[in-house]
């Protein structure tokens, strides 16, 4: 998208994000020194003919469904470890307030960027606290970006291998977990991260969102089977130590999407903050009622037993189980492009090159370097645990605090 730096006066430009193409954003910071209240308002659009039109872009949904594409992921899965580590109602507790935090900043830094004309989270962080920290930060979202990708490959390799070779148990390749995560790698997930804009993702967030309802009622479904009997459910309540800071890392995974945030706010077709702050809310409400049903349920089940990916919890010759594992593989697949996108726009930033317009080569390039990092890394690691200790701890919680 081309953002014109030019002013206009004309009185019926604030109807052009209705009727019209959005390339300007005019952001005014205006104080109420009475009611001591900051508040953003927003006037002086302009269009030119080269920009992008609002049939182009996503609706609220399609935006809605991209960004809980960008936040559902692995988190998921280790989310009723969570609930054992930092005891169930606390647990419960740090989930509503991560969750409502997120809503919060999402549409806050989305305010940030019209008010500062930036539209990255990097550039907006260099506004705010200078060139250095700007580079801190696009590191950390590169590490974010390409540690989330390899935990997806990690979970691809915990699950998938075991369905292929139920259904191909003469084919010895699909045993090996190294060559499924290589082969879904190369012929699924690296063609749809070839895309320049999020935009394009929008039919295959709708298929991920759909994957995960399948998967949110396998579980239901077959939970009842494994519930103990009711005086039998512990609902813990633990003292707070390290292993509580563990649990609230995993939940801040889980709700995590600083990086793609500009990526879905530029190819959304109504961009006023009213809008925007719908689709946040949107993504958010249904990320937060299938993560809590998930994790609820799954704890419930085996309690202080719970496994890094609970999924493992559950025997292997379950078919409901089967089905659900299926879901989670093919979700996993079609969610690593949406890691792709802001991990490739970083690594273009260390080496200078323009993120808004590089050339051809310039973009398959840095695509196919990145891939091929992160698809090593998801192919020869095995400890997803500690994936989750080193993204949740230490990047998930830095990009918030910026954030």
């Amino acid at each position: 998208m081309k953002y014109n730096h030019d002013l206009t006066d004309d009185s019926a430009s604030s109807l052009l994000i209705n009727d019209s193409i959005i390339t300007h954003y005019d952001s005014c910071l205006s104080s109420d020194r009475a009611s001591s209240v900051t508040a953003i308002t927003l006037d002086n659009y302009k269009c030119t003919d080269n920009d992008v039109h609002l049939d182009q872009g996503s609706s609220v949904m399609g935006s809605s469904l991209n960004l809980v594409n960008a936040i559902m992921g692995t988190g998921i899965i280790g989310l009723p470890l969570a609930l054992h580590l930092c005891g169930f109602w606390v647990g419960l507790l740090f989930s509503v307030l991560i969750a409502y935090l997120t809503c919060f900043t999402m549409h806050i830094t989305i305010l940030c960027g019209l008010a500062t004309q930036t539209f990255s989270l990097v550039a907006l962080c260099e506004k705010l606290i200078g060139r250095v920290g700007s580079h801190i930060v696009n590191f950390i979202i590169f590490f974010h970006t390409a540690g989330t990708a390899v935990s997806y490959y990690l979970l691809l390799g915990d699950t998938l291998p075991g369905l292929l070779v139920l259904v191909f148990p003469n084919v010895a390749f699909l045993a090996d977990r190294r060559n499924v995560i290589l082969a879904f790698g190369l012929l699924c997930t690296f063609p749809l991260s070839l895309s320049r804009s999020t935009a394009k993702f929008v039919k295959w967030s709708a298929i991920s969102v759909l994957l995960l309802m399948l998967m949110l009622l396998g579980v239901l479904i077959r939970v009842p089977y494994y519930l103990p009997a009711r005086q039998n459910i512990d609902l813990e309540v633990v003292p707070v130590s390290e292993d509580m800071f563990k649990g609230l890392a995993i939940i801040s995974l889980s709700f995590g999407c600083s990086q793609n945030l500009f990526g879905v706010y530029t190819t959304t077709r109504n961009q006023k903050p009213s809008n925007w702050l719908l689709v946040c809310f949107m993504a958010i409400a249904i990320a937060f009622t299938v993560n809590i049903v998930f994790a609820v349920m799954a704890y419930m089940c085996f309690g202080k037993n719970v496994q890094a990916n609970i999924l493992l919890n559950f025997p292997e010759n379950d078919p409901g189980i089967r089905l659900v594992k299926l879901a989670l593989g093919l979700f996993m697949v079609l969610t690593i492009p949406l890691c792709m996108h802001p991990c490739r726009e970083a690594v273009m930033l260390m080496f200078g090159i323009n993120i808004n317009n590089p050339t051809k080569k310039q973009h398959y390039t840095v695509t196919v370097g990145v891939f091929l990092v992160v698809l090593y890394f998801g192919a020869t690691l095995t400890s997803l645990g500690k994936v989750f200790d080193v993204i949740g701890g230490f990047s998930t919680t830095v990009l918030g605090m910026f954030r």
